[in-house]
């Protein structure tokens, strides 16, 4: 799901606002660099495991670091946190990164660490800076600049690959080409799929013990995409799958597997305040990257997921979904825990009732 830089401010006190100065840093090597160490969670076959090779259920939440929030995620007992860092936010000027984004970046994974918590940092470059030439090969084809992009990506590694409860880094959340509304194919997904080899390489040519976490195209779109076509290995990824799909009608896609039925509006719980989904066509639609992803040999995880707070039957959708979830082994995030969202976890500083039901559920299967 895509947030909103206003939003994100707000959430923030004044005092925070536009104190941290900006100033130029190296982009190879930054200052804090490491050498890579192996992470306490890494993949094998289609599971996480351990360092001592026993399997792993992750169960966490989204979380922005901006929110402060750090130590909700441990009130949820959760034991996995996919922490959104925005481009636009730590590199809002060429050549420069914000220090005072850094240094709150590095508090809320240190408390995480502190913690326990296995994290996940979720790059998101879909606001772009605005220093960022978009050129003609962008806004036709891609969702970004990938050699502008890459600078970010390269710092972020390199800052925290000596950290081993950073299990992993997210190469661009929901990646779509900048089109508009478009129809999606086979084509498309392989494009996406292209863009984004070229950052998951990078990545693991800094740490080639960490782990690559991707959408294809969107949050839910693409599973059967031809990653060889595409030039994308598959070694030391994860499939992640963002599914706020409604249970309205069988699975919710089409043939292909690659659009939704009737249409994106009718089959999410974005635009549902009273839940009517069933758990057979759940499962029905997780069912697609769970397949995909045995038959390739790579794990998935349900990086998004949830329902509305206003939804009067939302607490159905939590029962089918975690049934799921525990049935098939399945390591999730739940959406969001900041308090500025509908489907946020957080109310007036406290855990609100979906939150107080995710947390019982994490104590109970933990």
């Amino acid at each position: 799901m895509r947030t909103g830089s206003l939003a994100r401010r707000l959430s923030r006190p004044i005092a925070s606002l536009g104190l941290a100065a900006l100033v130029p840093l190296l982009l190879s090597p930054p200052a804090r660099a490491a050498e890579p160490v192996s992470p306490a969670v890494t993949t094998s076959g289609v599971h996480f495991v351990d360092r001592a090779g026993r399997i792993v259920i992750l169960r966490g939440v989204d979380v922005s670091y901006q929110s402060r929030l750090a130590e909700k995620v441990v009130e949820l007992h959760a034991n996995f946190a996919r922490v959104r860092v925005p481009w636009v936010e730590i590199q809002a000027r060429r050549g420069r990164f914000d220090t005072g984004e850094l240094r709150s970046l590095d508090t809320f994974v240190a408390y995480l660490t502190a913690h326990h918590v296995n994290v996940e940092l979720d790059l998101r470059g879909r606001e772009l800076p605005r220093w960022v030439n978009l050129g003609r090969f962008h806004v036709r084809h891609a969702p970004a600049p990938r050699g502008a992009y890459l600078d970010f990506v390269r710092m972020i590694v390199k800052r925290y690959m000596g950290n081993p409860r950073v299990i992993g880094f997210g190469i661009f959340n929901e990646p779509r080409p900048a089109l508009g509304s478009v129809e999606g194919s086979l084509r498309l997904d392989r494009q996406m799929l292209e863009w984004q080899a070229g950052i998951r390489d990078a990545i693991l040519a800094i740490d080639p013990l960490t782990t690559v976490f991707f959408n294809v195209r969107g949050g839910a779109l693409g599973a059967e995409a031809c990653f060889r076509c595409a030039g994308f290995r598959l070694a030391h990824t994860v499939l992640d799958w963002h599914d706020f799909y409604n249970g309205c009608c069988g699975s919710g896609l089409d043939a292909t597997d690659d659009n939704w039925v009737p249409n994106w509006s009718a089959t999410h719980n974005q635009l549902s305040t009273r839940y009517h989904g069933t758990a057979r066509n759940q499962w029905l639609n997780l069912a697609i990257p769970w397949r995909r992803t045995h038959l390739l040999g790579i794990p998935m995880i349900v990086g998004e997921w949830g329902a509305r707070n206003d939804d009067v039957r939302n607490h159905v959708y939590n029962e089918q979904m975690e049934e799921i979830f525990r049935r098939q082994g399945i390591s999730w995030a739940r959406w969001d825990l900041d308090c500025v969202s509908t489907f946020g976890l957080v109310s007036h500083g406290r855990l609100n009732e979906q939150g107080r039901w995710l947390a019982s559920e994490i104590l109970g299967t933990g």
